[in-house]
């Protein structure tokens, strides 16, 4: 009982912070996923309390409208990605982040240059969904948790698999409509 209410906190807190759109549409595919990561639930946690962190402090003084900046974490692995106006900025906002408890390593994919304007942010909005839909449909996915980011047309893979299911989501998502790169940030399981 207390395994399964677990389970159950658990992928409730992922569908709250992620907003994945696979829980509603597979919801049992998706808490396999949450069964199958390697992560602790405790590090699934830590991971997504960064992530919101990270969120968190661009929206404060003096990153507010400076920056637009989304995290991915996996087992306190950091990924940035989105826009500085000034790499001073960036540079002081990096360093708060490096501080942060649970950081062990930071990647910065941040490009200088003003935030993506509404357009844009809905652009990928729509890109992300696409490749979300595709990946959660391909047969040789099923049970795989894969997230995706989308910044500026370029789409960021991150998740725990095989070299062969890193292979069918880069090609998968390369022949998505809008998506101008494709990045591959995988842990890989083989």
């Amino acid at each position: 009982m207390k395994k399964t209410l677990s389970l159950i906190l658990v992928c409730v807190f992922a569908f709250s912070t992620t907003g994945c759109a696979g829980f509603l549409i597979a919801g049992a595919a998706t808490t396999a996923n949450i069964v199958t990561d390697p992560r602790s639930a405790q590090q699934i946690w830590d991971d997504n309390h960064l992530e919101l962190d990270i969120g968190g402090l661009s929206h404060k003084a003096p990153y507010k409208d400076q920056l637009r900046i989304t995290a991915v974490s996996y087992q306190g692995k950091v990924v940035i990605i989105g826009q500085a106006k000034q790499k001073a900025v960036l540079e002081q906002f990096l360093t708060k982040i490096r501080k942060l408890q649970g950081v062990r390593e930071l990647h910065n994919k941040v490009d200088i240059k003003n935030p993506l304007s509404f357009a844009q942010v809905s652009d990928d909005t729509w890109i992300t969904t696409k490749v979300k839909s595709s990946l959660l449909t391909d047969s040789k996915l099923n049970g795989v948790k894969i997230t995706v980011a989308t910044e500026d047309n370029v789409v960021y893979l991150f998740g725990y698999i095989t070299h062969e299911q890193a292979k069918v989501a880069t090609d998968i998502t390369r022949h998505i409509s809008g998506v101008k790169q494709v990045v591959r940030a995988f842990n890989y399981a083989d």
